[in-house]
């Protein structure tokens, strides 16, 4: 991919915004120093380098030297404490870890691998014992591709998903599978060489690699962010004149209310995707005014590279027959299966059982984890995603809950996404978790935590009634908790099991 794009413009730039621009000859002969230099430290196909630090160029050097090598990239959540790397370098075993400044003092001391060291930009790096910096290492080895044969089944990263329970597992990705995504990503959301692509997103989420080497892969260009505030977002995707653009639902909410984002100036974009969550009606048509573009949503996993589903431009339209509530359809290339997740019986249209999916882009499983590879695939390499949901007669998927989400109220089964989306609808709303809570008549009943927008008040009542006109009733909350902010992992996933451990104290058995 680099190799091409150098030999076709190297002068073309690669990655913009903040940290240290680059060109594609630039970077096809910096990450070529690294393959030599990792190459030179006896890395053989397989070995892993990790990667702890914000968003910076010297990312896409250590993803391409790497894959150049035959190395697999591991990229590591920098909000993890110092306990949570401590285990993932443990279970990695990386041969390298490559930290940014401010961060290395979360690799242990006892971590025995090589370590180096650099700062954002043109800062200077600080001497420190044990340490070597990037730019030195850099800096001694030829600028000459090894060239190694790499196989297609060889190991590319390796991300840990953060999960909400337990340890984070090591998800495996090969060169074979993330070549078939980005191509997948390509064909869906037609990027050329002209494409400038936003990614405010950190490297360690799967979907910012995806939605990076989309660019990348057409000789287009990433806008790279380092910090990630909503103005930071709006000034990068003006000046760089964005065309593709990647945000999550809220983020959308929050351009439409800004003022100063509303009056910007967006006559270069051409697609905004979404994933994470649907969005509303409002938000959608707020978002197609303002933006002037198509809207696509994805949905994927870690274990899919985010490539499972796309719900078109063509389907984002208001109207009584509108799939707007879904998730889309399979990615050509990608099966799908409805299944009931005890028996892993197949399921008709319209009926919820758990979402399983095969394909080129599917994990080869999880790293060093083959008790947990075996149970995560059903006979003939089905990948279940954990995910509840359903395909309607036309094959629109919606998604409904995660499985070990699911309440069950008085013998009915409520999937919380479901109620949590008839709840967003509410104009006083800004994030809700619906959860179950304890019911000595119906065994647990939901419970609406709601952060409100800013300045808005909620009447619990009210939302109640507001969320019964539009779901059976069985589903609705029977009680509304305000809280200011709902608690998340450092992948910004909810964490429903705080939230419902207190309700739950002293109960023998947390039925939700």
């Amino acid at each position: 991919m680099v190799r091409r794009a150098a030999a076709a413009h190297p002068g073309d730039p690669a990655v913009v915004g903040e940290g240290r621009p680059v060109t594609f000859g630039e970077l096809d002969a910096r990450s070529s120093r690294v393959a030599a230099g990792l190459v030179a430290l006896g890395l053989v196909e397989g070995d892993r380098v990790a990667y702890l630090a914000r968003n910076a160029t010297e990312y896409w050097e250590l993803f391409f030297g790497a894959a150049k090598a035959g190395v697999a990239l591991v990229p590591l959540n920098f909000r993890l404490s110092a306990g949570e790397i401590e285990w993932i370098l443990g279970d990695a075993d990386p041969a390298v870890v490559v930290a940014e400044e401010h961060l290395a003092d979360l690799v242990p001391p006892a971590y025995d691998g090589h370590r180096l060291v650099f700062a954002q930009g043109d800062a200077a790096v600080t001497q420190r014992p044990g340490w070597t910096a990037f730019e030195d290492w850099l800096g001694t080895h030829p600028a000459t591709d090894p060239h190694r044969e790499v196989t297609g089944d060889g190991l590319l990263t390796l991300i840990y998903s953060s999960g909400t329970t337990g340890r984070p597992k090591g998800v495996m990705t090969t060169v074979a599978s993330m070549l078939w995504a980005v191509e997948a990503f390509s064909a869906q959301f037609d990027a050329g060489r002209d494409a400038v692509s936003l990614v405010p997103t950190p490297y360690y989420h799967v979907a910012a690699g995806g939605w990076s080497l989309l660019a990348l892969n057409a000789g287009g260009r990433i806008v790279q962010f380092t910090e990630v505030t909503p103005q930071n977002i709006l000034g990068q995707l003006v000046g760089h004149r964005a065309t593709h653009v990647i945000m999550v639902p809220t983020l959308m909410q929050l351009f439409i209310s800004s003022p100063e984002a509303s009056a910007a100036d967006y006559s270069s974009v051409r697609c905004v995707v979404y994933g994470g969550s649907p969005i509303s009606e409002t938000v959608m048509v707020g978002a197609q005014e303002m933006f002037g573009a198509d809207l696509a949503q994805s949905y994927g996993l870690t274990e899919t590279i985010g490539v499972t589903t796309v719900l078109a431009p063509a389907d984002h339209v208001v109207g009584p027959d509108s799939k707007l509530r879904s998730a889309g359809r399979a990615v050509p290339g990608i099966e799908l299966r409805i299944v009931d997740p005890d028996t892993g019986a197949d399921l008709p249209a319209g009926a919820v059982g758990e979402i399983c999916a095969r394909g080129p882009s599917v994990t080869a499983g999880y790293w060093r984890r083959p008790d947990e590879t075996a149970a995560a695939f059903w006979p003939g390499g089905w990948f279940r995603t954990g995910d509840a949901g359903y395909r309607d007669e036309d094959g629109y998927v919606f998604i409904m809950d995660r499985i070990k989400d699911l309440l069950m109220s008085g013998g009915e089964n409520i999937y919380p996404a479901e109620v949590e989306n008839a709840i967003m609808a509410h104009p006083a709303v800004q994030e809700v978790a619906v959860i179950g809570v304890p019911s000595e008549k119906w065994g647990e009943t939901p419970l609406a935590v709601v952060v409100p927008r800013a300045g808005a008040t909620i009447d619990d009542a009210e939302l109640i009634a507001f969320t019964r006109e539009r779901l059976a009733h069985y589903k609705c909350p029977t009680a509304v908790e305000v809280v200011a902010a709902l608690p998340r992992n450092p992948s910004g996933k909810v964490l429903k099991r705080e939230l419902r451990a207190p309700w739950w104290a002293g109960h023998e058995r947390s039925v939700g």
